[in-house]
């Protein structure tokens, strides 16, 4: 072969390389160019072509107790002043990370042993002493740490609820100074003032959530979800979910468990009395509703008696009351000095309060009372004029059961309609205290 034949060859396969190469760009070009017009025509879509390498630099974070998630969109100076009043408060770790998906900032907070101990100790938190100790249960000291079961082990001395409990506790401990009024575009805050709260509500943070224990709700799955005749392991609900969700449990299975008495025995009420002669029917009617009323109040004993044996279990029934809580950040009014705390607090003037119960709230609930009269008493009538109809035209006797079914769901609509009007009397009252308008709604409901 000649040289100018070599030269011709080396020649050809330059020029195939370089066509494959400018191919391959083109294509890497195309597919990019493709990928940026569906990500702006559908924007759903964008999440699923987005880089690879996002997602591979996804590290999960660990040792992590609390997330506190902002909207989409929060300006930089905000996110980086609230993280340096969050690192004022020593012992807690905080980690930021960014959600490509969703572009929301997060940071994800844990807090060192010390630290817990300190706030176990501020808070008054109940912990499980030593069978030697003298057992039972007593608020945590840091100078009694060897009293205490597991004070050996850091890592199971405090539930996991514990922790997030205590976590929360801090953040909200976390207060504004004179400096901060004006941090935050469209939020003012006072001296003194729990940050996390105020920001909350304003909607500065979307979210402030615990994580979950992947290990501990497994366990749960079997032993309580999926497992349905075996006894609900309270114990392990109210050390995961917390207390209150561990008693609601405990009262939904106290409960279901003694409905079985007034089931059996209406049961055999209707047996007996049902196609009977009318005397024999009304007569059933009136014992068996005797029986409830001893029944209900014999529950309402029992259930008393467990709900106090639980109470004491599980630390809460000496649970003191925090007589320094802070205004519900929802609570306004002009600034007025605290006679208790001497720091500047929202005011509302106990007059206005009253007017509005016993001129707006009163006739509410008045008018709301005699609607449920009127709405009862026309089911009553036309549950007659029904069951005459059905037994003079020879209809089958399920039919009966229609106005019932129509008087339950009458029943939801209204539920629905006085929570809601239950939660506005409330906040047009601007309570103080969010126990106290926990209460107050779920009484008028």
């Amino acid at each position: 072969m000649s040289i100018r034949e070599v030269d011709n060859c080396q020649e050809l396969t330059e020029t195939e390389g370089l066509r494959k190469r400018k191919f391959v760009e083109t294509a890497h070009q195309k597919i990019e160019e493709a990928s940026q017009f569906i990500r702006r025509k559908i924007p759903y879509s964008g999440h699923f072509l987005a880089p690879k390498r996002l997602w591979l630099k996804r590290v999960p974070t660990t040792n992590c107790d609390v997330v506190i998630i902002f909207p989409s969109g929060t300006k930089d100076s905000i996110l980086l002043w609230l993280l340096s009043k969050l690192r004022q408060s020593p012992g807690l770790t905080i980690h930021v990370r960014n959600h490509a998906s969703t572009h929301n900032s997060a940071f994800y907070i844990t807090a060192s042993f010390p630290t817990l101990l300190k706030a176990a100790e501020e808070y008054h938190l109940f912990k499980a002493l030593k069978p030697d100790k003298g057992g039972g249960l007593k608020e945590f000291c840091v100078q009694e740490l060897s009293c205490y079961e597991n004070s050996h082990d850091k890592e199971h001395f405090y539930t996991s609820e514990e922790r997030q409990w205590l976590i929360l506790r801090i953040l909200e401990s976390i207060r504004a100074k004179n400096t901060d009024s004006n941090a935050v575009p469209g939020l003012t805050l006072i001296e003194g003032q729990p940050i996390i709260p105020k920001c909350l509500v304003a909607g500065v943070i979307k979210q402030v959530f615990p994580l979950h224990d992947p290990a501990v709700l497994e366990m749960l799955q079997k032993t309580w979800v999926r497992d349905i005749f075996s006894r609900q392991p309270l114990d392990e609900i109210a050390e995961y979910f917390g207390v209150k969700i561990g008693m609601y449990f405990a009262w939904l299975g106290h409960y279901t468990t003694a409905l079985v008495i007034p089931a059996v025995v209406g049961l055999i009420f209707w047996s007996i009395s049902n196609g009977k002669n009318q005397t024999l029917e009304d007569a059933g009617y009136v014992i068996f509703s005797v029986f409830n009323i001893v029944w209900v109040t014999t529950y309402l004993q029992a259930w008393k008696r467990y709900s106090a044996e639980l109470a004491f279990r599980w630390g809460t029934l000496d649970q003191r009351d925090d007589l320094l809580a802070d205004p519900r950040p929802l609570f306004r009014g002009p600034l007025h000095i605290s006679p208790v705390t001497k720091r500047p607090e929202p005011y509302h003037a106990a007059w206005k309060r009253h007017a509005f119960r016993y001129c707006v709230s009163v006739p509410v609930i008045m008018a709301c009372l005699v609607l449920v009269f009127c709405i009862m008493a026309v089911s009553l009538q036309i549950q007659d004029y029904w069951d005459t109809f059905v037994r003079n035209h020879s209809l089958p006797n399920w039919l009966c059961y229609l106005p019932k079914i129509l008087l339950a769901v009458v029943i939801s609509l209204m539920d629905e309609a006085y929570f809601k009007i239950a939660v506005w009397l409330n906040d047009r009252v601007v309570h103080t205290n969010c126990r106290r308008v926990t209460t107050l709604v779920l009484r008028k409901d």
